[in-house]
Order: C-alpha cells, then sequence, then structure tokens
C-alpha cells in the first residue's frame, strides 16, 4: 500500500486538473488519480484554498467540483492589477519625494519665521517687567512659545496627517462612515486653550498643506475582513453557511460569492452538504469549537458606508490660505525670474526652484480631481446598492413592486432620499448580479424577486431549528504549564 504525504496527494491533483477535465465529481476525482475517496477530498479541500472554484449541485444531489476552462490561481493578478500596482509604486515614490521638497521649504520657512519669533521673545522677556508683575499674561510666556514652536518644527516632519483613532462622521448624503482623526497640529495661535480642550482635535497647518497636495488617508480594510465575518456569522449561527448569506455579508455578486464559498470551505475546513430540498450549504463543525474567546463582529454589507473622496479634506478657509501662500511664491519666482534682480544664483534658488515647486504643488491636486470625483461618483452608487440590497434582504428576497422597496429605502431616518427611476435602474442590475427574475402579476404591477436567496434562507432557518450545538470544550485535562 502506497501511503502519500498529504503535499504529494495535494501535487497529484494538481497535475490530474492541470492535464484533464477541470469539472468533476468527486469520485471522478478519486478514480482518475488512484487516491481514495477521502484522500482525494482532502486535496480538493486544498485546491479550493489555492485555486478559484464554483461548487455546484445537480437535481439527484451529487457534488461537483467546477475549477472553469483552466486552474486560476486566487492570488493570480491581471496585467491591470500589475499595471496598477506598478503605478501605485510610482506614486507612492513621488509622494515620498515631494513629501521630503515640502519638508525642506517649510523648514527654511520655519527657521525664518523662527528669528522672527526669538526676537519677539527676547522683546516681551526683557520689556513691560511692571506689567507683568501686576498680572500673568500667559500668552506672552516664553517657555509656552518657544513649546509651541517646537511642536509646529516637530509637525513638519510628521508625513502621516491622521493617527490611527477612528472615529465616525456623516457625509453630505446622509452617509455614516468610518474616517482617522486628524493628526492635531499648531498654526500660528499660541493660546493655550488648544492645548487643555478636551474637543477632538483639529487637522492642523502642516497637516492641512500635506493633504492639499495629496488628499487626506483613507480608513483601510483590513483584506481578511470579509473571511473574519463571514467566521463570526458561522459562529453565531450553528456552524451553517449558505452562499446568500455571503451576498448579504460581503455585498458580493454570484460568482465572486461562490468563489468566496469554496475558499471558506478549504480556509475553515467546513464540509459540503446537500439539504433534502437539493440546497448546498456548508457545515463547520471545527469553528464552532471556542474557548470562550468573543465571536468577533458581524456587520452587513448595506450597513458599511463607504468613506467619501476629499481632494484636500481641508476647510475652505484652510485651502484659501494655502492657495494664497504657494500664489504668493509663484508669483515672486515670476518676478525673480523676469529679471527684476541681477545674478545667476539668486534666479536659480530665488526663481526657478520656487517656480518649480509651486506649479507642481498646485498640479497635483488640479491633476488628482477628475479620479477623486470619479471615485466618489462611484462610492455614492455603491452605498445607494447597499441601500436596495438591504430592502431585498428584509423581504427574504420575495417579490416586491419598486414602490415597496422604495418604501424601505426611503424610510425615516435614512440617508438622501432615492428616486424610484434610481431604484429601478439598480434593482435591474441586482437581478442579473444576484440573480433574480422580473415578472408582471395579474394587475400588472412589474415584480422583482429572488428566488435562490428566498429557498436559502428558509432553509437556513429550518437547518438551524433542528439543529443541536455542542460549543463546550470540556474540563481541562492536561496543561503545559504542569511538570
Amino acid at each position: 500500500m502506497t501511503n502519500l504525504t498529504p503535499a504529494e496527494r495535494f501535487s497529484v491533483m494538481e497535475r490530474r486538473l492541470a492535464e484533464g477535465a477541470k469539472r468533476l465529481t468527486l469520485t471522478e476525482a478519486a478514480a482518475t488519480t488512484g487516491l481514495s475517496i477521502d484522500e482525494a477530498e482532502a486535496a480538493l479541500r486544498e485546491l479550493l484554498m489555492r485555486y478559484d472554484c464554483v461548487l455546484q449541485v445537480t437535481e439527484n444531489g451529487d457534488l461537483i467540483y467546477d475549477f472553469g476552462p483552466r486552474l486560476h490561481r486566487r492570488d493570480e493578478k491581471s496585467f491591470r492589477e500589475y499595471l496598477g500596482e506598478f503605478l501605485e509604486l510610482l506614486w507612492k515614490g513621488f509622494v515620498l519625494f515631494f513629501k521630503a521638497w515640502i519638508a525642506v521649504t517649510l523648514v527654511v520657512y520655519f527657521l525664518i519665521f523662527l528669528t522672527i519669533l526669538v526676537t519677539s521673545v527676547i522683546v516681551l522677556f526683557f520689556s513691560g517687567d511692571n506689567k507683568r508683575k501686576g498680572r500673568h499674561s500667559r500668552s506672552s510666556d516664553p517657555i509656552r512659545l518657544i513649546y509651541y514652536a517646537a511642536r509646529l518644527f516637530a509637525a513638519i516632519f510628521e508625513w502621516g496627517t491622521a493617527n490611527s483613532t477612528i472615529t465616525y462622521q456623516t457625509d453630505k448624503h446622509g452617509y455614516r462612515y468610518a474616517t482617522y482623526q486628524p493628526r492635531a497640529t499648531p498654526l500660528l495661535s499660541l493660546d493655550p486653550e488648544n492645548a487643555q480642550t478636551k474637543q477632538p482635535p483639529k487637522k492642523g497647518f502642516i497637516a492641512s498643506v500635506y493633504d492639499f497636495v495629496f488628499g487626506p488617508p483613507r480608513v483601510t480594510r483590513d483584506p481578511l475582513e470579509n473571511q473574519k465575518e463571514i467566521a463570526a456569522y458561522v459562529r453565531q449561527n450553528k456552524g451553517i453557511l449558505f452562499v446568500s448569506e455571503i451576498k448579504a455579508l460581503t455585498g458580493l455578486d454570484s460568482t465572486p460569492a461562490a468563489l468566496l464559498f469554496s475558499d471558506c470551505i478549504g480556509r475553515f475546513q467546513g464540509d459540503i452538504r446537500i439539504s433534502d430540498r437539493k440546497l448546498m450549504y456548508g457545515q463547520f463543525d471545527r469553528l464552532l469549537r471556542t474557548a470562550g474567546e468573543h465571536e468577533g463582529k458581524i456587520v452587513y454589507y448595506w450597513d458599511e458606508y463607504e468613506p467619501p473622496y476629499f481632494l484636500t479634506g481641508n476647510t475652505v478657509p484652510m485651502n484659501i490660505l494655502i492657495v494664497f501662500l504657494n500664489g504668493f511664491n509663484l508669483l515672486f519666482s515670476l518676478v525673480i525670474l523676469s529679471g527684476a534682480f541681477e545674478g545667476a544664483l539668486s534666479r536659480f534658488w530665488l526663481g526657478v526652484v520656487p517656480l518649480l515647486f509651486s506649479t507642481i504643488f498646485f498640479a497635483v491636486p488640479l491633476l488628482r480631481l477628475p479620479v477623486v470625483l470619479h471615485r466618489e461618483a462611484q462610492r455614492n452608487a455603491e452605498n445607494q446598492r447597499r441601500r436596495v440590497m438591504k430592502a431585498i434582504f428584509l423581504n427574504g428576497g420575495r417579490a416586491q413592486t419598486p414602490e415597496q422597496v422604495l418604501s424601505v429605502v426611503n424610510q425615516p431616518g435614512a440617508p438622501e432620499p432615492l428616486s424610484k427611476q434610481v431604484v429601478e435602474d439598480i434593482l435591474a442590475r441586482l437581478v442579473r448580479d444576484l440573480p433574480g427574475e422580473i415578472r408582471t402579476d395579474a394587475q400588472g404591477q412589474v415584480l422583482y424577486e429572488f428566488p435562490i436567496i428566498t429557498l436559502e434562507l428558509e432553509e437556513a432557518k429550518r437547518l438551524r431549528a433542528q439543529r443541536q450545538v455542542e460549543r463546550n470544550l470540556g474540563k481541562v485535562i492536561f496543561d503545559s504549564r504542569q511538570e
């Protein structure tokens, strides 16, 4: 009897799929490789994690593994993705270079202003002694002035304009989104109350300068967030998972949701089951075993609104101030280059360099503007899709008229109202993507229904109601700390 290691069994099955048909049953996989049923199933489970695979159920209850026309790795990147990564790398390099240039420029101006500040401190310190004895003027305290000056100087080198604290705000459309708390830096005010306030920090001048050029940072999404939410959902729902529930958690269309389902089967060592109604689902008994740790956070797709895309994220007065300062530099450099001052050295350092810097400073946000507008339009459309999907799932995928969906979407307390035409357009796309059906009833009303969602949600409820789950791990009988 030949005993193969798990790696060897995987290699055998991988070669079989690479050379033969990519659509097969478990018994076919075993018969054509010589592996046992259990060995073939274990190898296929590993393949589910590495390659795209859609799981199919026949009317007789047989399970088919469909790896598509060719083996496609889940982490395989297209030319467009490689190009995007290359362009992103170039952008990061430019951001690093120009932020360094901005920092050097700010340091030069800081030294100029510091000279003025030190002079002012000396004057304040050695004058007005009688007045200082009569009342304490905290705003003229030299130590406090030096403290704020040091903070301002340090802020020049803090290229990250936000800290890791996440807060929530509401955009102009009424969508609540997550955002990073701004990194506060002093501007020109020396009011000591700024340091004592309990209010959330407001973005300072230095951070505003960087965001004017490159835009504010957006909250990054955990690349495994979907998998973590699915695992938490499974643990809270007796270890049972249907593809429609993945759609509700992630907002994915049918094919991506099916691929993620097969990935979870391999990732979390789930078992593929076929219900009495010939519906496929995953059963994840191993995920139910817990030592008492919290099961994790579950947020449905329609409750996770995307944060807006901002050009600068600054207030209008702050943008006006930045435009004025850089515009002054640009104008002054043009005056220098026009021949107002003699000397090649002064023309280069006071003309060419500031002109190039100021031009790039204005050009970058102008070039980013169309990209920001396009992405913001996509974001708003995606948020609208979320609201319509919520109405579909709240009704269990059953037939609804556009008016019924509209009443749910525009219920009191919801974000900006959507028009009937917008809702109908989204419904038409979801019929294709989820998928669903459009039909007309006896009264001539157009109905949108999603029978697959209806069947799977009802079956999930039925299976969970009849399933008893034992979560208790039992008493600890051995502890590695014991001798």
